[in-house]
Order: C-alpha cells, then sequence, then structure tokens
C-alpha cells in the first residue's frame, strides 16, 4: 500500500504514485484560473464526515514539534481531500459499545513512530469515519499509503457487531458481495517529500500534490481497491473492472493495475467535460494536479456508494484557496 516513484520498478497496493515531469498542464491551468474567478461558496454539506485524528502524529507532520501548535495549513488541505467525497452518502450506523460491548482494530502507526497500534472500543459517530494521519521521513520514492487496518474484532450484541463490521450496509463480504461501509482507517505520509502544500495556483514541476496524494489515499480508505465489493466485480482473465457504472462511463470494463487495486496506468476519463488521467490510477506526474474524474465516481458509485450523478469538484477544492488564504496570514499574525 505504498506510493513509489515510476523509476523504482515496482508496484504496491494500494497507493499512487509520483512520476517526473509536468505533463499536461495548459488546460488545467486555465479551468483553475476561471474557477477562481468565481464567488466564494461554502462547501455542500456532506453526508459522509471524514473525521481526521492527529492523535499519532508524533513527529511533527501535521503538528509543529516545537511549539505543539497545529500546522494549519497542512490540515486544511486533509480537509479540501475531503471534502472531494461530499458527493457521497449513505447512512452508516454510529459504533457505539454498550455494557458487554468490544472491539478491536490493528493499525500502522502513521508516523511510523513505534510497532503496530492496537485501538479498542473506539465511538464512531454516524456517517462518519475516523483517519487517523501523521508522516515522518522515508525513502526519495514514497509518498505515503492508506489502510484500515487488520485484524478486526468485534463481540457483543449482534447489531453491535454488525455496526462495526458494516457500518449498517448489507452485503458487504465475501465473493458477491456489493456494498461496503468501514470504521476509518489511517494515512501515512513521507516527510522526506518536497511537497507542494497549496491550493491551487503555484504547484512547479518536480514536487508532488499534497491534495492529489491526500484524495487518493481517502479513496483507498473508501473501498477503491480494498473493498469486497470491489473485488467482487474484477475479471481476473482480462484483468479488468466490470462494474456496471465504470464499464458504462468507460464503454466497456475498465483496465486495472497488476495489483486489481488501481485503474490501469493511462486510464483517461474527464473533469467537467476536460480529459486528465483518472485520479485512482497508479501515479500521478509530479508538478501536476490530479482531480476526480467521471470514472473514478463511477467506480466508487459501483463499490456500493450513493454519488451524486455529475460531480463538480474543483469548484470544492478551490474555494480553498481562500481557506488556506486566511490560515496564512492567521499564522504571520502570530509569528
Amino acid at each position: 500500500m505504498s506510493c513509489l516513484s515510476k523509476p523504482i520498478n515496482q508496484r504496491m497496493p494500494p497507493s499512487k504514485s509520483a512520476i517526473p515531469g509536468l505533463g499536461r498542464n495548459a488546460a488545467r491551468a486555465m479551468r483553475l484560473a476561471a474557477a477562481l474567478a468565481l464567488p466564494a461558496m461554502a462547501f455542500p454539506a456532506r453526508a459522509i464526515t471524514v473525521q481526521f485524528d492527529y492523535s499519532y502524529d508524533t513527529r511533527g507532520f501535521f503538528t509543529d514539534s516545537v511549539s505543539g501548535e497545529p500546522i494549519a495549513e497542512r490540515r486544511a488541505l486533509l480537509e479540501l481531500a475531503a471534502g472531494t467525497y461530499a458527493r457521497f452518502s449513505d447512512h452508516l450506523t454510529p459504533i457505539s459499545p454498550q455494557a458487554g460491548d468490544t472491539w478491536s482494530v490493528t493499525i500502522t502507526h502513521p508516523s511510523l513512530g513505534g510497532p503496530p497500534l492496537t485501538l479498542t472500543d473506539l465511538s464512531v459517530a454516524a456517517d462518519t469515519i475516523r483517519v487517523y494521519v501523521g508522516g515522518s521521513p522515508s525513502a526519495p520514492g514514497v509518498l505515503g499509503f492508506a489502510g484500515t487496518g487488520s485484524n478486526l474484532n468485534a463481540n457483543g450484541s449482534a447489531a453491535f457487531v454488525a455496526d462495526v463490521n458494516s457500518r449498517g450496509q448489507t452485503n458487504t463480504s465475501g465473493d458477491s458481495a456489493s456494498d461496503y461501509g468501514v470504521w476509518g482507517g489511517y494515512i501515512w505520509f513521507n516527510a522526506a517529500q518536497d511537497w507542494y502544500f497549496g491550493a491551487a495556483a503555484g504547484l512547479s514541476p518536480g514536487r508532488p500534490d499534497f491534495l492529489t496524494t491526500a484524495t487518493h489515499e481517502l479513496g483507498h480508505i473508501l473501498g477503491f481497491g480494498t473493498a469486497d465489493s470491489w473485488f467482487s466485480q474484477i475479471d481476473e482473465t482480462g484483468h479488468t473492472f466490470t462494474g456496471a457504472a465504470s464499464t458504462a462511463v468507460y464503454g466497456g470494463p475498465v483496465p486495472l493495475d497488476s495489483f486489481y487495486s488501481h485503474w490501469a496506468e493511462g486510464v483517461n476519463s474527464d473533469v467537467d467535460g476536460i480529459i486528465q488521467e483518472t485520479l485512482m490510477d497508479p501515479s500521478t506526474v509530479r508538478g501536476q494536479r490530479e482531480l476526480m474524474t467521471r470514472l473514478d465516481y463511477a467506480g466508487f458509485s459501483d463499490i456500493g456508494w450513493q454519488v451524486t450523478a455529475v460531480p463538480l469538484p474543483a469548484s470544492a477544492w478551490l474555494f480553498g484557496s481562500t481557506l488556506l488564504g486566511w490560515f496564512g496570514r492567521s499564522r504571520r499574525k502570530s509569528a
């Protein structure tokens, strides 16, 4: 589940790698500039709330290691990434341990600051997923990785066990799964990267885009390349994904990467009519921002999420430039 640069001859699921070069930016830049001219607007209310937890951000990626203060710009970008999923809905039941109920899950330390962590008897609100985040320096070819944990165990009432395992969704496990529900997960980011921590203009060649990577990794926690309902729609003979919504958008079965956890390298779709390589393929070009395409949204629909038919992610992403500007001024004033 790590992100590797293309010069390394390796693929590891399910994550996003970065490849050198600038790629196709001209049309995208024009579109971003036009969107920035629109009046500021609030994000639409999202049915699924991503609740970020910084408890294990122990190596200074989202929290200043000297002052202990939050690094506001980076945290705001995570919220902006979560806003990409604003058009997802489903009623996720709460995880609320009562007397006699207990559950646990083991996750990788989000800052790689120690052995795996076992989380016990967490309470997670309805329509919410909990995502633990952190970062630390590592090999330069790696951007980060995400997961939902392992050794998930729940005991207690039948309703409680179902809430932990499927969040009120039905048919979420096995070879014929058609839906998905998850408690949450974790994301680690590589602090050794020269990240671009911005919402709009300013991304330059050679720098990986933090917002693109964060959005991609959240997608894996939400089941892309990880859910049973994803794998139940794979044709291993053709190495393709056969979900109805995805094949309708693509015009046939969609090619997959070697791990069956991403669209294949070079699969294109569109964002508001502009052709772009998909967000949920294995790699992204350094110096380039990728938005969620129609095919990406279709893949999530096939997993079982209720997705608005005509997504407009760019306006939500670009609204964040105002938010981040405010954070930047606030930090300068307090310096």
